[in-house]
Order: structure tokens, then sequence, then C-alpha cells
């Protein structure tokens, strides 16, 4: 499946119209609910923790420096201490659009915290290469992490129960170009892998 090249505002809208497989195209991807083995898996990863805005800033391409744009077109910070418990703000999709993450280089894994329920879509220039689980379980203080042996440049991050979505924050990464063969040595292992 392709995008078809559009304004980013409207990436979110086309992407909801595609229907995920639940697996990997072209390789495997690992989901993790527990933090720490998610961090062991992965090694170095940034975090956006949302911090130094103003509640109700749209976010789009503050985080340029990190090769981090948000393209969804609603994106905008929420400050509120009881769902963000990392740091009391996070980013909510205003109700109408998933939030989407475009990546300046690909990207091997991703993860967030949040309260309530999360799905991933991960997309390589313009195709859906993997569709999540559900992660979540309702209540605040839940994380959710993907690893997978295909870069992805677009993760969408949507609530598949209704039409909102926040998280606290969100970590991304890619190994180092030496480490790379470690996620080819990977795709040994079962191709998911849950933790409760």
């Amino acid at each position: 499946m392709r995008l078809p090249n559009m304004p980013t505002g409207l990436i979110a809208a086309a992407i909801m119209a595609w229907p995920g497989n639940g697996e990997a195209l072209g390789g495997f991807v690992e989901e993790f609910t527990d933090k720490d083995e998610w961090m062991a898996a992965v090694g170095d990863f940034t975090t956006i923790g949302f911090t130094g805005f103003p509640d109700g800033t749209f976010i789009t391409d503050q985080y340029a420096d990190l090769g981090v744009l948000f393209v969804g077109g609603n994106e905008n910070i929420f400050v509120n201490d009881f769902l963000f418990p990392n740091d009391g703000a996070g980013l909510d999709d205003g109700g109408f659009t998933p939030i989407a993450v475009s990546f300046d280089t690909p990207q091997a894994w991703i993860a967030v915290d949040f309260p309530g329920l999360v799905q991933f879509e991960l997309f390589r220039e313009g195709e859906l290469i993997y569709t999540s689980s559900e992660f979540g379980v309702g209540g605040v203080g839940n994380f959710a992490g993907l690893v997978s042996s295909e870069l992805f440049d677009l993760a969408v991050i949507d609530d598949p129960s209704d039409s909102s979505v926040v998280i606290d924050d969100l970590h991304f990464g890619v190994p180092s170009p030496g480490a790379l063969w470690l996620l080819g040595l990977s795709a040994l292992r079962p191709r998911r892998r849950r933790d409760r």
C-alpha cells in the first residue's frame, strides 16, 4: 500500500483509511509493555517529554532539531499532572486525527508512555509495514514499545477504541551504523513478543 503525495495536514486522514495487516511486511516487530525490557532491547534512544510549551500549543516542527515533525495536523500540548505522571505534560490529538510522527532518518524503535489505549502503524516511504496490537488497559502509566527489523519513517499513534489519543512521552531511535546487524540477528527470534 502506498500513500499518495499530499500536504502533511492530510496525511493522517489518508492513513486512517488504510487497513492494517498486523504483521511486518519485510521483517518482524517485537512488542513490549515493560519499559525496562524495551530499554534493554534498544540501547540508545531519544525522548520527547512535551514540556516547555503552554497548554494548547500546536506542535508541528518544534522538534525538527531532533529530526521529528508532527504531521497529523492537530497535535497539541496538554498539561495535566494526573494523566502525565512523568512530567505533567503530554501530547493530545485534539480528538480528530491520530498523532502522526514523521522522522528525517528512518527509525528502528518507538515507544510511548500513555494513559488509555494506543495502537501503532509504521510506514516506510508511504507504505504501511506494520500495525501493532492494541496496548493499554485504561488508566494512566501505561507503556507500549516496538522494535522493528525494518526501518520506518512515519509512525501513526491512535486509540482504536475512540477518536482521541494522548501520550505522555515519546521515545524513538535507530542503531548506530555499526550495530545495524543486530536487527538482522533478531530476526531469528519469534516474530512477535508481548509482555504482560
